[in-house]
């Protein structure tokens, strides 16, 4: 049924409308629901409109141009039906047009200043708004995300950011939206990484959060939770991370501290006669 969404040759404008036009006309305006069906193209959608504004600015006489705004602002203004209407009118009006010259004299006449106008006051206030804030709470939960938020908290952060940003008042069922948007959002990011990384990679020394997400790594490849791994400082600082004892040792340490690996035994005697520290992994 979908013919442009997910058609990566199809035209970005083309694909705008029909994102528009499935949002309204199938899921209600329901961001989520749009997002869970669409989620490599969700993020796009900022991209697309930006696009589809300088495509219908730069042809203010193209009838097809012209055609397409109209049918894009028959959907704000909910004066489409269904998918069929939609599409039926997409086809005839635009994409397998047929006219004659003054047909598009006529058009582009009776069009001209209703498409400036209606541009600007209903697509940058009633769509760009929304799309902005949308990718302003995707940003934002990835840095909260395994932050200790509570589901409750995550929400109140949420409106919070929303009011700071939002240019005006926000009807209720958009403000909800976007909290769930934020919310979903965060709830993924926590599947995909678990806190103990999230909390390596951002600490404030960058060479010390590399060295210690590597060796964290290596743990995880070598070892199940409980298992132990026996290492001189030599393997550790030369072997294992390739940088000098004391960085090596630091990677060590902020792993104990996060309680991702623990000492088992010091100083054991391995095979060769060196002296080593045996590590278990606890995280």
């Amino acid at each position: 049924m979908i013919q442009y969404i997910d058609n990566d040759k199809a035209r970005t404008y083309l694909r705008f409308v029909e994102w528009q036009a499935v949002l309204r006309l199938v899921y209600d305006r329901d961001n989520i629901k749009m997002v869970n069906a669409f989620p490599d193209y969700a993020q796009l959608t900022y991209e697309w409109q930006e696009k589809y504004k300088t495509y219908i600015k730069r042809n203010p006489k193209k009838i097809k141009a012209v055609a397409l705004h109209s049918i894009y602002i028959s959907l704000l203004d909910n004066k489409l039906k269904n998918l069929d209407e939609f599409y039926i009118r997409l086809r005839k009006e635009v994409t397998h047009r047929r006219t004659n010259k003054n047909q598009i004299q006529q058009k582009c006449q009776l069009g001209k200043n209703y498409t400036s106008k209606s541009f600007d006051e209903k697509q940058n206030n009633y769509l760009s708004r929304k799309n902005k804030l949308v990718n302003l709470v995707l940003s934002v939960a990835v840095d909260v995300a395994n932050t200790d938020c509570n589901h409750t908290k995550l929400r109140e952060v949420a409106a919070v950011l929303v009011r700071e940003y939002s240019e005006d008042q926000l009807p209720e069922k958009d403000l909800v939206t976007l909290k769930d948007i934020f919310v979903k959002k965060v709830n993924a990011m926590e599947k995909s990484i678990t806190r103990a990384e999230s909390l390596i990679l951002r600490n404030s020394d960058k060479k010390l959060a590399r060295d210690t997400f590597y060796l964290y790594g290596l743990f995880k490849l070598r070892c199940e939770i409980g298992d132990t791994w026996a290492l001189s400082q030599t393997e550790l600082a030369k072997e294992t991370l390739g940088v000098g004892r004391p960085a090596a040792l630091n990677a060590v340490d902020l792993l104990i501290k996060l309680k991702l690996i623990e000492i088992f035994e010091q100083d054991s005697h391995v095979n060769s006669g060196t002296t080593a520290t045996i590590y278990r992994r606890i995280g």
